[in-house]
């Protein structure tokens, strides 16, 4: 019995060891201190997309005259650039002729939506105590589009991409900016 103790007790040493000398890889990003709030765990969404933010968090003038339910938009298995893990669409579109206004808020990890700013179009952005970046486009219709990504507990990435070809006297950053705030503030209280 003694000798079973001493083998399982050098194959537990032997594991620790092992598992310490093996290198880390990947680079070291800098974020929020992890909150202890048990509702955060590692691993689990720290909100809901499509209850975070309601149409009354978006700008009067882009709001639906009827109340549209958010829809859930999970990503894409056939569209490999959807890198986020869960996500919800605000659409307000205008069907004849066709004028997108659509927003997807989302949340992903931090190893797949990049919020370091990397091309010259990418904007460095704080969102309350989060870091994130911004790109503002057009795309070959015309129609402006935002999206903003910013840091989360644990590892993870919120963020919202906005389409407006809709409402042309409305900045979609000025939006995605309002939407980035609101929900900093309602995860952070």
């Amino acid at each position: 019995m003694r000798r079973t103790s001493l083998i399982a007790a050098l194959l537990v040493i032997a594991s620790v060891a092992a598992g310490c000398a093996q290198p880390v890889r990947g680079e070291a990003l800098a974020g929020p201190t992890p909150s202890t709030t048990p509702t955060r765990a590692p691993g689990s969404a720290p909100f809901d997309p499509c209850k975070i933010v309601t149409w009354a968090d978006f700008p009067l003038e882009v709001r639906p005259q009827v109340d549209i339910a958010p829809r859930h938009r999970p990503p894409n298995p056939q569209a490999p650039d959807e890198v986020f893990a869960d996500g919800c669409s605000f659409d307000n579109n205008e069907l004849i002729p066709f004028k997108p206004f659509m927003a997807l808020v989302i949340w992903g990890s931090i190893t797949k939506i990049r919020v370091d700013p990397k091309n010259p179009a990418d904007k460095p952005m704080m969102y309350g105590n989060r870091r994130g970046v911004q790109t503002a486009d057009v795309d070959e219709k015309g129609q402006k589009g935002c999206v903003t990504r910013f840091t989360l507990d644990y590892g993870q990435v919120a963020g919202i991409s906005l389409t407006n070809g809709r409402f042309p006297e409305v900045d979609p950053c000025k939006v995605v900016d309002g939407l980035a705030e609101k929900i900093v503030q309602r995860l952070d209280s």
